[in-house]
């Protein structure tokens, strides 16, 4: 007796012998294609990356954050986060400019098209509930630049990124100068500088007394700066 040799098997044809898949189900069965899992692109990775970065950060603070947990939050390993960001502070450095980014146009759009006078007043409200809406993330900001002022290479990431920031502001409010007809006057750079100072300070002072330095004196205190710069490029 001579054995043929045995049938491969397969699970089409195994379910077919049984009387679970019809014929035409097994012939359609080996042509399935399968596609292939779309890898998101670096831009992608990189924002869910950034997205992530930001609530691991304002929940335990830059020290403590860990980038595994960042990694984990977003989806990735931690080995995207190295192919993406040099280090944690690479990453809280480009998150944090991103962000102070995003205020400062939100902010300049919102006194898009007033007059000097009623765009001190509005800019200085907008910064004020912006910190008090966020009041962890402004004390993450503190935090990192209380390092940065003793460990060399937080530094060299802080500075790098609050230049950029200043950069940024000097064209934004650049164009409302422009747009008031004072480009020539208007002192942008100090403006940018003494902003951005005023908010750190302005972030400390309310974290620990947020009953005398409320939403309304931080306001006052913004609006006073620009009326000031307003009043020294001679408009009103």
């Amino acid at each position: 007796m001579v054995i043929g040799r045995p049938r491969s098997l397969s699970i089409p044809w195994v379910l077919n012998t049984l009387g679970i898949v019809t014929e035409d189900r097994q012939r359609d069965s080996r042509h399935t294609e399968w596609a292939p899992t779309t890898r998101p692109g670096r831009d992608v990775v990189r924002q869910r990356l950034l997205d992530a970065a930001a609530e691991e950060f304002a929940e335990r603070g830059f020290s403590a954050a860990r980038l595994a947990e960042v990694a984990r939050r977003a989806g990735f390993t931690k080995g995207a986060v190295y192919s993406n960001f040099e280090s944690k502070q690479d990453l809280f450095a480009e998150l944090f400019a991103a962000r102070s980014l995003e205020l400062a146009g939100r902010v300049l759009a919102e006194i898009a098209g007033m007059n000097p006078s009623d765009a001190a007043g509005k800019g200085g409200e907008a910064v004020a509930s912006w910190m008090v809406r966020e009041p962890g993330w402004s004390l993450l900001v503190l935090e990192f630049g209380v390092l940065a002022a003793r460990d060399p290479q937080i530094a060299q990431a802080y500075l790098r990124e609050r230049r950029q920031l200043r950069g940024r502001l000097v064209e934004l409010i650049g164009e409302r100068a422009r747009e008031w007809g004072v480009d020539d006057t208007f002192d942008v750079r100090t403006t940018a500088i003494s902003l951005m100072a005023l908010i750190s300070g302005l972030v400390l002072e309310h974290s620990v007394d947020p009953e005398e330095v409320d939403q309304s004196t931080m306001g006052a205190a913004v609006s006073a700066l620009f009326a000031g710069a307003v009043a020294r490029a001679g408009l009103t």
